[in-house]
């Protein structure tokens, strides 16, 4: 295998270590071989080590999770080696035991950076101890990790930046393996989303990988996260209901981040700190750290298909990794071609994940963009490291039972010399031999009975003297011996040449055996040195006494020395004397025991624990290798083992042991003991002798490895006969002779190339496929081979690929013994993923009924707060602007309840009506004190797209998110009126609503205003000026579209002559604003032509007074919560109510506000008509666009921009061209004279929903100069309201509501003592409020369902205000 670039693998949590675990497993397996020394000619290398470009990082905060990475559970020989590329992040924790304490500490030094997600005290969860994990709860694994970094960022960035500084370093090293230039990183973060640590974390350390390069300013680095989901775990290992509940948050969290970085929003100014620190992690005494644009481009949901299991799911993500990082950049072809565009990639990870990929866009729904990625990978492998595994356990197993538990015949003359040269090696050579003083022999020698018995007792003294002269130098040589015995160096020196069961023999001695040393053994003879030696028979405790010595011949012939009675007498003294001797030397030694005992029977236990290790993997091994056999040849899903072609591993194992005593140059009738023993020479059996003290085990497995590296090596040897041939042959050589190479056809067999085959054609199996709806690609990695064309052809053949992936598949040589198809789908939102459907379903069902174990609070990392289930802000302001053009087209119906506030509607796809067009209904809730359900709209409409399994949603919602207003690249159309009123008239009304609400109710209410405010006061108005994306729109946004509909295009003049309007009796004139006699006939005028008046056209319009602004609520517009800054403002001044006797005392008429249906949002006109029962009728038919310039008088400059028509906001001045000539130039002058207040600096505020307050921001009062409408207003009859059609009295199609229509509040209004209820103004418009307010006239505002009963004495507020009115 080769390396292209340089890796950065973090492991989160307890399946983030399993994943690296595995891909450390794999990669060391690839490029280091079997027996791990396959790069030490390489740089230096030690064996088992990777390459410094490979790193890996693991963070947990279960201590026993990280013991269970590799790094510490190898010999500790190797770890150094694996040190050197694997760092786990122990310091994690802080010095806390249970989670409250850590909370507390959080809340109280580190308040600014935990405020907006940790959650109160109230019902908090209590996780102890945490080192052995977050409890399954992410916010407490969030709060342990701020907690750990409270004093410093260093204890999760130094491992991180440890593993760059040796990546940066890594080029040289990257080069040896086929990399180049480091032109980049690819990091691969794993976690789980189901549980606590990893669930709680990675957020975090997203931020702070991404900080570490930049710390090292190293470019070109790409963040992929791999993240398993809930479904992989069962209920027992950390699934279930408490892992979709932590998947579903996480899921969320993890996909805003991701479509930020695909469609990054950044203005054009800067230096706004705290807009900045929105966008990032703020973490103690640093700025916030912020992601760099694009370095997170998608994360990838691996979810198990059906089959799969957890372990080959992990296998699956550690093939899609290899894949990845093996992979050469730019060495790719598709159909025959070079992938040319690898050259705008630093890596091929980043090339073939990016490549023609458009994450930016929104999804079909509206809700998040495109970043979700799914992947699933299947790999065909020969298990040559499984397989060997087998093998070399059976041939060990064999070999030592015939070693061990069939002892070998033990010849006298080779165990004597090797328990000899033991005490020699061990410096007790003179305890072996137990030397004694020689005694002198009497010269000359004597000759007589006398003489000779003399001599004899002399030979006795002189033994005795000597025995006293031993004792001194034995006491001496035994102290010095036991100060140098060293058993073990002289073991060690034995296991050079026999083997450790021989040698357990020789040094504990063989019990079965006659020969009394060999019986004994080493140790054996060292204790028996240490006891009385046997007295010899006859010999006696003392000296034997010298006989009497006779004469030969009856005394005829002296005795002499040589006589046989003198020589038994002699030979008694030698007896007595040796034994005394060797009694001198056993007690000396005795004397030493403690010296030397602990050490003999330490080097005995050492021989006898590595003897007995081997005994254990002896008895041990059948039950393992049979259930390692078991899971060899089991089907998975995903896996795929290409096996030998042999019927069984039996069959197979014997043609290994035969080829391989062959190949050793063994005899035919040696067995696996022979060849055991040819295999492991005296070296190895040296090391394992070594190793034993520590680890036994270790020991086997240092043997055991051995064996696989030469059991490895044999799979792809050819035989020495011609027919032999290779046991394993390699996957490329498979791949060509399957393809047609004839030169690899004859290296494989005929049943080899045919399991091929068949096993190629099985690796996908049916639904095999990731998880969604996006488009799929697939990358197959096969082994380099030189036929690429042909090996192409037959993968694409033969591969059953999925039929979506056909058309894009990337076929990729590379130096790896393996084939594995990558099948990868993006261009997801989250909704469009099956799984991510169903956390999210699970959580809406909490959230509705929580149980008491869910505490969802507690399984977020950003905001307890937020209540949407997927979608952010940009989603709703994008959904709703769709919503709001159905809408405008007539494609909403109203199925149950008041239009102003419908319990259910339907979204028709299409402008037509009828039952047969598809559509969908939602239902929205239900609110008191007149706040209106349309604020649920975009919360039904988010929990369909994600509850609803019907199949078309995806279909229906790109249906809906692709409406734009009729028209729209031509003269656009006129809007429904279900449109104009929600922004003219529902929304005005409903902030009024809820600020008062949220005055009343205080905190306690607080919960349930702020999305309803959000909703009217930021994300509807967002809507109306979002822009349509379409070029040939006439006008950009729904806000400008209707005022272009109602002035932009009009119809030439029909006649120049026409009279201009003049002033008739107030009882006759009703200036243009009578109703058609009938429905009908209004109905009839609509079929006329809907060509747009010209500009002179529009006759002279009465202009607007105070008392047009009421809303029916008798409300001054200085009403608190107008300042959109301050929303919740409490202290707003009671007001008056507005009457319509005030109009006639000012000589003005209670002009209507929809009477200028070309004026945005029916702003500042005469006022409003009184509904009736027909104006519900959303059906009936529009009315001509001729018959609105005919309704009313000249509309005015300062009549063109007022947001829902508060009649307060500030009409910008538009160009003469814009008036079409028809306007005249207002001055000053025409405020005067028309009663209108002169405009001051302090007008010029914006409101909420984009116009121009002319009375400040909400909550300030509007600045305004005395003025008098001098009687330039006309006067209008109070009942030229009543039983209007669907308009007012002036005809205008867009009216009020009928007479004693109750008003948002629950109460009654008449037609005479206040505004209609139908006014569709932002706020009551009553120009003079702010005087009254200023000049401390405590005016009443209307009462509300929750007040209190009003005081029978408390005075009429209906009563005329005698400041009322602009006459006044």
């Amino acid at each position: 295998m080769k390396i292209f670039q340089p890796m950065l693998f973090v492991g989160l949590g307890g399946t983030g270590g399993l994943v690296g675990a595995e891909l450390e497993r794999r990669l060391r397996a690839e490029l280091c071989g079997p027996d791990g020394l396959a790069l030490t000619g390489l740089n230096g290398y030690a064996p088992y080590q990777l390459p410094d470009g490979l790193q890996f990082v693991y963070a947990d905060y279960s201590e026993s999770d990280l013991q269970r990475l590799p790094q510490f559970n190898v010999d500790p020989s190797l770890r150094a080696a694996y040190a050197r590329t694997s760092r786990a992040t122990h310091n994690l924790l802080p010095n806390f035991d249970a989670s409250p304490e850590v909370t507390k500490m959080l809340r109280a030094s580190m308040r600014e950076e935990v405020a907006d997600w940790l959650p109160p005290r109230i019902d908090e969860p209590k996780v102890t101890p945490l080192h052995n994990g977050a409890g399954q709860l992410p916010t407490v694994g969030r709060a342990a990790l701020f907690a750990t970094l409270r004093h410093g960022l260093g204890p999760v960035l130094e491992p991180l930046l440890q593993a760059i500084d040796l990546i940066a370093k890594s080029a040289g090293g990257l080069s040896e393996f086929g990399g180049g230039k480091t032109n980049g990183c690819d990091v691969f973060v794993a976690f789980s989303v189901a549980g606590g640590t990893g669930a709680g974390i990675f957020l975090d350390y997203l931020h702070l990988i991404n900080h570490a390069f930049q710390l090292r300013r190293f470019d070109g680095v790409k963040i992929y996260p791999l993240v398993v989901m809930p479904s992989s775990f069962s209920a027992a290992s950390g699934g279930g209901r408490e892992a979709d509940l932590n998947a579903a948050r996480a899921l969320v969290d993890l996909f805003r981040l991701v479509d930020g970085q695909n469609a990054p929003t950044e203005g054009a100014e800067i230096g706004d700190l705290d807009h900045d620190a929105a966008m990032g992690i703020r973490y103690p005494g640093t700025m916030p750290i912020r992601l760099r644009t694009g370095i997170l481009p998608t994360a990838f949901l691996f979810s198990p298909t059906a089959g799969i299991r957890a372990d080959d799911l992990r296998r699956s993500i550690v093939s899609l990794v290899m894949s990845l990082i093996g992979t050469e950049l730019g060495d790719g072809r598709s159909k025959g071609r070079t992938m040319a565009a690898d050259d705008d990639y630093q890596t091929f990870a980043a090339s073939f994940i990016n490549r023609g990929v458009h994450r930016s866009a929104l999804s079909p729904t509206g809700i998040g963009r495109q970043g979700v990625s799914t992947s699933l990978v299947a790999s065909m492998t020969a298990p040559m490291d499984q397989l060997a595994d087998l093998v070399a356990g059976r041939l060990l197993r064999e070999a030592v039972t015939d070693l061990v538990e069939r002892p070998r015949t033990v010849q006298r003359d080779s165990t004597v010399p090797m328990i000899r040269q033991l005490f020699a090696d061990s410096h007790l050579e003179e305890l072996w031999e137990r030397r004694q003083l020689d005694v002198p022999e009497p010269d000359p020698l004597p000759r007589g009975g006398k003489n000779i018995e003399q001599a004899l007792g002399e030979r006795i003294s002189d033994m005795q003297r000597l025995l006293s002269d031993l004792r001194a130098d034995a006491e001496r040589q035994a102290a010095v011996m036991a100060d140098r015995f060293a058993p073990r160096p002289a073991i060690d020196k034995l296991l050079q040449t026999v083997d450790p069961f021989l040698a357990e023999r020789v040094v504990r001695g063989v019990p079965d055996s006659d020969e009394p040393i060999t019986r004994l053994g080493f140790l054996g003879m060292l204790d028996n040195r240490s006891r009385a030696p046997q007295r010899p028979p006859g010999v006696t405790e003392q000296p034997p006494k010298a006989p009497r010595i006779k004469g030969r011949l009856a005394g005829m012939s002296p005795a002499r020395w040589g006589d046989e009675d003198v020589q038994a007498a002699v030979q008694e003294q030698d007896d007595w004397y040796r034994w005394r001797c060797r009694t001198v030397w056993h007690e000396a030694w005795r004397e030493q025991q403690q010296h030397w005992q602990p050490q003999a029977d330490t080097a005995g236990a050492d021989l006898g624990r590595l003897v007995n290790a081997f005994r254990r993997h002896s008895d041990q091994e059948r039950k393992v290798s049979q259930q390692k056999g078991l899971e060899l040849y089991e089907d998975r899903t995903g896996i795929s083992y290409l096996l030998p072609p042999q019927r069984t591993l039996n069959h197979f194992y014997e043609d290994v042991v035969t080829r391989l005593i062959r190949r050793e140059g063994l005899r035919e009738t040696d067995d696996e003991a022979a060849l055991l023993l040819r295999l492991v020479g005296g070296d190895t059996w040296r090391t394992v002798h070594a190793v034993s003290r520590r680890n036994p085990e270790g020991a086997v497995a240092t043997v055991k490895a051995l064996l696989e590296g030469r059991i490895t090596r044999l799979f792809a040897e050819s035989g020495e006969r011609l027919e032999e041939r290779p046991l394993l042959p390699a996957m490329s050589t498979l791949l060509a002779a399957a393809a047609g190479d004839q030169g690899a056809t004859d290296q494989v067999s005929k049943e080899a190339l045919d399991l091929f085959g068949r096993k190629l054609t099985g690796l996908l199996p049916v639904g095999f496929t990731p998880e969604g709806t996006g488009p799929l690609r697939a990358l197959v990695t096969y082994p380099r081979v030189q036929a690429v064309e042909e090996v192409q052809e037959y993968l694409g053949k033969t591969l059953r690929l999925p039929s979506d992936a056909k058309n894009s598949v990337e076929y990729r040589g590379v130096e790896s013994d393996s084939v594995t198809v990558v099948l990868f789908r993006s261009e997801m939102s989250l909704t469009q993923v099956p799984e991510a459907r169903k956390v999210l379903r699970q959580w809406a069902r909490a959230k509705d009924s929580e149980q008491a174990h869910d505490v969802l609070r507690w399984r977020q990392r950003l905001g307890f707060r937020d209540s949407w289930m997927v979608s952010g802000e940009d989603d709703r302001r994008t959904i709703l602007h769709r919503l709001l053009c159905c809408m405008w087209n007539g494609q909403v119906d109203v199925v149950d309840g008041d239009p102003a506030s419908p319990a259910r509607i339907r979204l028709r796809l299409f402008p037509e009506e009828g039952s047969h067009v598809p559509g969908v209904r939602l239902r929205l809730g239900d609110f008191p004190g007149g706040v209106s359900s349309w604020a649920e709209l975009l919360r039904s409409y988010e929990r369909w797209t994600v509850l609803d399994d019907e199949r078309t949603v995806e279909d229906y919602c790109r249906e809906l998110m692709g409406a734009q207003p009729a028209g729209l690249a031509r003269a656009g159309s006129e809007p429904h009126p279900l449109f104009v009123d929600l922004v003219e008239k529902t929304a005005p009304r409903q902030l009024e609503l809820l600020a008062d609400r949220r005055e009343r109710g205080g905190e306690r209410v607080e919960g349930w205003v702020r999305p309803l405010w959000e909703f009217w006061a930021e994300t509807l108005p967002a809507a109306l000026d979002t822009e349509f994306g379409d070029q040939r729109a006439v006008q950009p946004t729904l806000r400008t579209l209707l005022e272009h509909v109602r002035f932009g295009t009009v119809r030439p003049r029909v006649t120049d002559d026409l009279p201009a309007p003049r002033r008739a009796v107030h009882d006759d004139d009703d200036w243009g604003t009578a109703p058609r006699e009938t429905v009908t006939a209004y109905r009839a005028e609509t079929t006329g032509s809907r060509r747009r008046p010209a500009p002179d056209d529009r006759p002279e319009r009465p202009r607007r007074t105070t008392a047009d602004d009421d809303y029916g609520t008798g409300r001054a517009p200085t009403d608190d919560h107008t300042d959109r800054d301050a929303p919740y403002r409490a202290g707003r001044p009671e007001r008056p109510r507005h009457t319509t006797a005030d109009d006639h005392d000012t000589g003005r008429p209670p002009t209507g506000d929809h009477t200028d249906r070309d004026a945005p949002y029916g702003a500042g006109r005469a006022e409003r008509p009184r509904r009736t029962t027909a104006d519900d009728d959303y059906a009936s038919p529009r009315r001509a666009p001729a018959d609105a310039y005919d309704a009313g008088p000249r509309r005015t400059p300062t009549d063109d921009h007022d947001p829902y028509g508060t009649g307060r906001a500030e009409r910008p001045r538009r160009a003469p061209a814009d008036d079409y000539g028809t306007e005249p130039r207002r001055t000053p002058a025409d405020d005067h004279e028309a009663g209108r207040p002169r405009r001051t600096p302090g007008d010029d505020h914006d409101d909420p929903y984009g116009g121009t307050g002319r009375g400040g921001r909400y909550g300030e009062t509007a600045r305004r100069e005395p003025a008098s409408d001098r009687g330039t207003e006309p006067r209008r009859a109070s009942g030229s309201d009543r039983d209007e059609p669907y308009g007012g009295g002036r005809g205008e199609r867009f009216g009020g509501g009928a007479d004693e229509d109750p008003d948002g509040w629950g109460t009654r209004r008449d037609g005479a003592n206040g505004a209609r209820a139908g006014d569709g103004r932002l706020y009551g418009a009553d120009r003079d409020e702010g005087d009254r307010v200023a000049a401390g006239d405590g005016a009443e505002r209307p009462r509300a369902p929750w007040d209190e009963p009003a005081d029978a004495d408390a005075p009429d507020r209906d009563r005329r205000n005698p400041w009322d009115g602009d006459a006044q």
